[in-house]
């Protein structure tokens, strides 16, 4: 039996501190990562940092610089736009799940509620909450879905659709069609309009896969 790692509580925080920096921009693609650094900054040792990098390698977050060590990987256009393609798939069925399963005031109030938090951060013009917002909507479709696979399947994407959505998000005038986008999402679950649903989460994925693609390109 092999010695078990030293106090693996504090590799996964380490884990989830760098990987939240990484998702939000404050580390930006292409930065370098010094195990020094880094431990010094979150108050830890080298060892959990060299562990939590090992992890976040495995997540495709962080990538080999040479003989220079790590940095944060960059964004892959060609990546995001397979991963939203995959996830359009899963959308779709989501959305038709949830239509399915929307019986009772519950699933209404649910979406109406994330309906009016998008509305509300539209109008602000803040990336951050934007994104959050956008996360929570399509996350609590899937918990309406009733099936815990989608949610585990998507898990993995969504660090990579995070630091992308900052991208494209930064362009303001995407911000009303995507949530008119929702907004027909959620009034087709709630009335149980099962194709529809499926249509219109497929569609909106795709599109937002397509615009993603695009405005990387463009960068």
């Amino acid at each position: 039996m092999r010695p078990l790692a030293p106090k693996p509580d504090l590799v996964m925080q380490t884990h989830d501190a760098i990987r939240i920096a990484i998702m939000s921009g404050e580390l930006e693609p292409l930065a370098p990562l010094a195990q020094e650094e880094l431990a010094a900054s979150l108050g830890v040792s080298r060892q959990p940092v060299s562990h939590a990098l090992v992890l976040l390698k495995r997540e495709g977050l962080v990538v080999d610089r040479g003989r220079k060590g790590q940095m944060v990987a960059p964004i892959d256009a060609d990546r995001l736009l397979a991963l939203y393609q995959v996830r359009g798939a899963l959308d779709g069925l989501a959305a038709r799940l949830a239509a399915t399963a929307s019986t009772g005031k519950n699933c209404q109030s649910i979406l109406n509620k994330l309906i009016k938090d998008g509305a509300f951060c539209v109008e602000r013009r803040e990336i951050t909450p934007l994104v959050d917002a956008d996360v929570a909507f399509h996350q609590a479709i899937y918990d309406l879905a009733g099936n815990a696979e989608i949610s585990a399947m998507v898990e993995g994407c969504w660090p990579h659709m995070v630091r992308s959505m900052r991208v494209v998000l930064d362009d303001s005038d995407a911000h009303s069609g995507i949530w008119a986008d929702h907004r027909a999402i959620a009034d087709a679950i709630i009335a149980g309009d099962v194709n529809a649903a499926e249509t219109m989460a497929t569609q909106h994925a795709s599109k937002a896969g397509e615009a993603t693609y695009q405005r990387l390109k463009s960068l």
